[in-house]
């Protein structure tokens, strides 16, 4: 079981807590037997050291007060004139946030825009072949682009997520592009034999 804090006791003694909080703490002290002494030995206490405000001690030597007020206040004067002096050192600049806060707001912006625009790139399908002389095919395909020479070859594969595939073949070397449906990202493979 959690207990509230020695202050916090003080105070509910005092009566010097907020609403919900004196309400809060007035709970516990009636459960918790521990608190609810606290909280009379807290209120003993205030009876015994609060005097009237007709009496006074007869121990208090008014002259040694004043001397000590006088001692506080200049302390307080000095602490006053450091904390004053290190304001004035301290240059504000206005315009440093601003400063900082647009080139990073134009970056955010700029991205969230590069985003959201879709690729201008629309790639069409187009399946094709090219022989050549000494029997080497280059061809491209649904499964992918790929040369071959006397029954053996090689072969690229696209992925079955790739859309719009286009093909170009030429002279020694055939090609495949597309957008990656995924990503959006822009794939280019070349097959091609040296001559």
């Amino acid at each position: 079981m959690l207990h509230p804090a020695y202050e916090t006791l003080a105070l509910y003694a005092g009566k010097d807590l907020g609403f919900w909080m004196r309400i809060r703490i007035g709970g516990h002290v009636r459960r918790c037997k521990r608190c609810g002494r606290q909280v009379e030995e807290f209120c003993g206490l205030r009876e015994f050291l609060g005097a009237g405000p007709d009496e006074v001690p007869p121990y208090l030597d008014w002259n040694e007060l004043a001397a000590e007020m006088k001692a506080n206040i200049r302390l307080g004067v000095a602490a006053g004139q450091c904390v004053s002096q290190r304001d004035r050192e301290h240059v504000h600049v206005p315009w440093r946030t601003p400063a900082v806060a647009l080139p990073l707001l134009l970056m955010v912006l700029v991205a969230w825009l590069l985003q959201t625009v879709p690729p201008p790139l629309k790639l069409v399908s187009a399946p094709a072949s090219a022989m050549d002389a000494r029997g080497i095919v280059l061809e491209s395909g649904s499964s992918g682009i790929g040369v071959e020479q006397d029954g053996r070859g090689f072969r690229l594969l696209e992925p079955r997520a790739a859309e719009n595939v286009m093909y170009s073949v030429g002279g020694d070397s055939v090609r495949s592009r597309y957008v990656d449906s995924d990503t959006g990202q822009v794939t280019i493979s070349d097959v091609y034999y040296a001559q």
